[in-house]
C-alpha cells in the first residue's frame, strides 16, 4: 500500500527521526512547524500518513485496518532510512511507536500525549467526566465525519485557549474518521503487545491543560518505559500545531541533544 512521508532535512551522523500522527489526521500535521524546526536543527527528518489517512492509499477501506496494519505502516517508513530512527509519536501515534519498538530496533522513543499501555479507556473516563462536550464532538467526528463537528468546541478541548478560530477552521477540512477497527482496538490494554519491553532512550511529554490525555496515562506510559517525563503548562492535546508549539519542541530538541 502506497504511504505518503513527507520529508525534511538531510542524512548525516545523527539518528534520523520519525514521526507518527495520531487519530483523525495524517503526516500533515507535522509539516506546519516541527519538520521544519528539527530538520534546520540538523536532523534528518520524515512523517508518515498511516494507511487511509492525508495522502497514503486506503481511505476508501478505512475501517479495515487496525493497530497492526499501522504499525506495518511505521516499518515501511522505517526502511527509507539507512539507521534506526528516533520514533516521535503523538497520541495514537504514540502507542503505534511503544508496539514498535518493542520489535524492532530503534535508536530512542518520544511520546508526545500519547495513549498508554492501558489503552484509550481511562481517557474516554477523563473526558466524559470532564469534557462531555469534546467527547460528543468526537464521537460525532467518528461515526459522522468532520463535516458533521463542531470545531469550536474542538478547538477549545484540543488546543490552547489563544488558538485562532480562523486558523482553526484551516485545519479542520484536513481532520477525518478514524479507523473503527482501530479505534475499537485502541480501548483494549495493550500490555500483551508490549512485551518484552527494550531499554532504551525515551521521553513522555504531555501538557498540563490536555483535555485528552490525563496524567496518570502519561505518568503510566514513563513508569513502564523508565523514561523521563515533562509535563509543560498551559500546553493542550494537540502540541505541534498549537500557539505553544515552539515550547514542545525546544523541550523534545533539548532531550535529543542530551541523549544524542
Amino acid at each position: 500500500m502506497a504511504l505518503e512521508i513527507l520529508r525534511a532535512g538531510t542524512p548525516n551522523d545523527r539518528p534520523p527521526l520519525l514521526f507518527v500522527h495520531g487519530s483523525f489526521c495524517g503526516a500533515w500535521i507535522w509539516a506546519e512547524h516541527f519538520l521544519p524546526f528539527f530538520a534546520a536543527a540538523g536532523y534528518d527528518c520524515a512523517a508518515v500518513s498511516l494507511r487511509g489517512h492525508g495522502g497514503s492509499e486506503g481511505r476508501d477501506v478505512l475501517d479495515n485496518f487496525g493497530l497492526a496494519d499501522y504499525v506495518a505502516d511505521i516499518s515501511e517508513a522505517v526502511a527509507s532510512f539507512s539507521q534506526p530512527p528516533v520514533l516521535i509519536g503523538h497520541s495514537l501515534g504514540g502507542l503505534l511507536c511503544q508496539r514498535y519498538a518493542c520489535r524492532n530496533p530503534v535508536a530512542g522513543l518520544i511520546m508526545l500525549a500519547s495513549v498508554g499501555p492501558g489503552g484509550l479507556g481511562s481517557a474516554f473516563t477523563h473526558m466524559a467526566l470532564r469534557h462531555p462536550n469534546l467527547l460528543w464532538q468526537l464521537g460525532r467526528m467518528q461515526s459522522l465525519g468532520p463535516e458533521n463537528v463542531d470545531f469550536d468546541v474542538v478547538r477549545r478541548g484540543l488546543f490552547s485557549e489563544d488558538f485562532p478560530p480562523e486558523l482553526a477552521n484551516v485545519y479542520a477540512p484536513h481532520f477525518q474518521r478514524e479507523s473503527q477497527r482501530a479505534a475499537s482496538e485502541l480501548m483494549l490494554p495493550q500490555w500483551f503487545n508490549l512485551i518484552p519491553r527494550p531499554n532504551l532512550p525515551a521521553l513522555v511529554l504531555g501538557g498540563s491543560k490536555d483535555a485528552f490525555i490525563p496524567y496518570g496515562d502519561l505518568a503510566l506510559s514513563a513508569t513502564y518505559w523508565n523514561a523521563e517525563m515533562t509535563v509543560l503548562d498551559d500546553v493542550a492535546h494537540v502540541m505541534m500545531l498549537d500557539t505553544t508549539w515552539e515550547r514542545a519542541a525546544r523541550a523534545m530538541l533539548e532531550w535529543l541533544g542530551s541523549r544524542f
